[in-house]
Formats: C-alpha cells, structure tokens, sequence
C-alpha cells in the first residue's frame, strides 16, 4: 500500500503567494522523509482557497529539496494550455526529474477559471481537454506533422522545414520515453466520464471519495474502459483521496482536526460547495443517518467525512472501506492550511506514512 499527498491546495484566502510556496516546500520535504510515494500539486487560476496557477515551479523547486517522492500536476487544465507548448514542457520537466514525474490532466471543473480563459462556461472542456491530449501524444511521438483541430492547432518539425541549413531539434519527450509517462485523471461524480476516457486511453484512475458506491463506479467505470480497449484493469493503480487526521487517541484526533486547517476548509469552502452541488448524498447514504445535505454540520463531517482517529482505528476504517468497495493501491491524504499550527499536522501526515499504510491489506 502506497500513501500520496494531494496538495491541491486548501488554503486560507489571506495567504499570500510566498506563504503558499514555502507552506508547499515544507509539505514537499516532510511527505518525502516520511515515505510517500506521490505529490500531486492543483492547478487553479481564480480560486483564493486553492490558489497554485502554475504547480511546475512548486514541482521544479521542490525537486531539488527531495530525493525519492515523485511530483505531478493534479492536474493542468489542458483546454487552457497550448498542447504543443505544455506537451514540450510537461517533456522536459519530466527529464529534469529523471523518472520522478508524472502527469494529472482535467478539464476544469470551474466556471470562473473558464471565464478568466474567455470561456461562457465548463461545457466545451472537456471535448477541448480530449483534443488537447490527443495533440500532444502526437508531440511526444516527434513525427512530422501539423494540424488544426476545432479547438487548437499543433505540428512537429521534420527534415522538409529546416531553415536553410540542420539544425537538431531538440527531444522533449517524456523521461525515458512516452510508455514511462504515466498520466492520471481524477473522478468526482458517479460513472465519471473522465474516468471512462481515462480507461479507454490507460490512464490510471484517481477517486475523490463521495461515498461507497460513488468509489464503486469508479473502479466499475474505469476498469469496464479500460478492458474494452484491451488494457489491464489493475487495482494496485487505483487511487483513493480522503481527508484524515492521526493522534494518539480516537478523542484527541477529534479535537485535533475540530482545530486545524480541515475543519477550516471544510466549515467555510468545501461544505457550502458539497451542499450546493449535492456531493454528500453518497456519504449520507453510508452514514444511515438519511439527513437532508443542509443539516451536515461538523460533527457529522468528523464522524462521516473525515477519518480520524488512532493509527489503528483509521486503519480498520480505511479496511472496512475495503471490504464495502474493493481494494487499491494508494491512499492519498488532501492537504489542508496548517500554516499556523503545524506540528499535530505534520505528526498526523507521518504517522499515516509510518504506521497505517504499511499495516495495510486492501487488496
């Protein structure tokens, strides 16, 4: 069992982008002692609670304060980026890292990032984000060609477009060639598309927990794709994010987390975003509790949405997740703002790499 960090990140609007960068280089350095396999970094443009717009200068200077954990954006927003460009630069930066690198994509699930990019709303994405990717899979292959999509327009140089003379073009493709790359897409919605697409194309799938049998049709979604295209549906490759907090006792990892970051987030972003948009129907639907959404309130999140508790008590609840939707293969705990009271968050962060995962058996 593998433990990530999804840094996406969740951060008090008043921070400032210095705070943000070094809060991130602490986190970089502290999951990396700790053992975690991956640092998946958020990209977002107009969002004061999730501000990184470039998550390769996060990646670029962490990896020299790391040595074994692996970086990725989580995920570019390719329908903002030009493919050839972010293709080439995606290429390089995974050459800088030697292996350590891998690649999150998405559409953009925020109408005020689409405005900012000149878009009315989210509808056209995703058929951009399909466009995109395909572009810059052509890019890496370093054939000749161009072409112009709905959307965008790309091409590589071949041998007919030197400019009078050789030259030698430069290889930006994927460390140690495209097949090395691995590239992941989150789900957040039952039977997800992106999640569909993604196993069409065998890219790993990641699940935003929204209950049992919201993380059911993950798998189902992404491993029926994944086999009608003749690829391996493979449960170590499957990815679990939740929101979890470690302290010596069930009560003290309560208390914990009802003060730190978490609750912040959760209190004053992601629970009014989980309401309007009916995300806690699946959770409730587990809880047995059959509340309307409006009547979630802090303690039904620590009980219900958080996992906190002991090292053991958080494993047995991380197993008996499990046992009700099968197994993975990593467990990725979601950053959260800790800037003023870091040190029960960081032994939390340790104690999950430390003494959960490795007595794990999920799958």
């Amino acid at each position: 069992m593998k433990t990530g960090f999804f840094h996406t990140p969740y951060i008090l609007p008043k921070r400032t982008a210095r705070q943000v960068f070094d809060w991130s280089m602490e986190l970089a350095m502290l999951t990396d002692e700790a053992g975690y396999a991956d640092f998946m970094i958020g990209e977002h443009y107009t969002l004061a609670w999730e501000n990184i717009p470039c998550p390769e200068i996060i990646i670029g200077a962490a990896a020299r304060l790391t040595k074994r954990i692996r970086f990725a954006p989580m995920a570019h927003l390719l329908p903002y980026h030009n493919p050839a460009t972010l293709a080439t630069q995606v290429g390089w930066l995974s050459q800088v890292l030697e292996g350590r690198y891998f690649l999150g994509v998405a559409p953009g699930g925020h109408h005020t990032d689409a405005i900012l990019h000149g878009h009315d709303n989210i509808g056209e994405l995703q058929a951009k984000m399909f466009e995109a990717l395909e572009l810059m899979e052509r890019v890496w292959q370093r054939q000749p060609f161009k072409e112009r999509t709905a959307h965008f327009q790309a091409g590589y140089p071949g041998p007919a477009d030197f400019p009078g003379y050789e030259i030698d073009y430069a290889d930006n493709s994927p460390w140690g060639g495209r097949d090395k790359l691995e590239i992941a897409v989150t789900g957040l919605t039952k039977n997800s598309s992106s999640l569909k697409w993604a196993g069409e194309r065998n890219y790993s799938p990641i699940s935003f927990f929204g209950g049992t049998e919201v993380m059911k049709s993950h798998w189902d979604t992404w491993a029926a794709a994944a086999a009608s295209k003749g690829h391996a549906a493979d449960r170590s490759r499957f990815r679990v994010t939740r929101d979890i907090f470690i302290a010596d006792s069930d009560a003290e990892a309560r208390r914990l987390a009802m003060n730190s970051g978490l609750a912040d987030s959760w209190r004053e972003y992601l629970g009014p975003i989980y309401k309007k948009f009916n995300l806690f129907q699946g959770i409730i639907e587990d809880s047995g509790t059959d509340i309307d959404p409006s009547q979630v309130d802090m303690e039904f999140l620590a009980e219900h949405v958080w996992l906190c508790g002991s090292p053991e008590t958080v494993r047995r609840k991380l197993e008996l997740m499990a046992e009700k939707t099968g197994g993975w293969g990593e467990i990725i705990v979601n950053s959260h703002d800790n800037i003023d009271n870091p040190k029960p968050y960081f032994e939390s962060l340790q104690r999950l790499a430390k003494e959960v995962t490795p007595k794990l058996h999920v799958l």
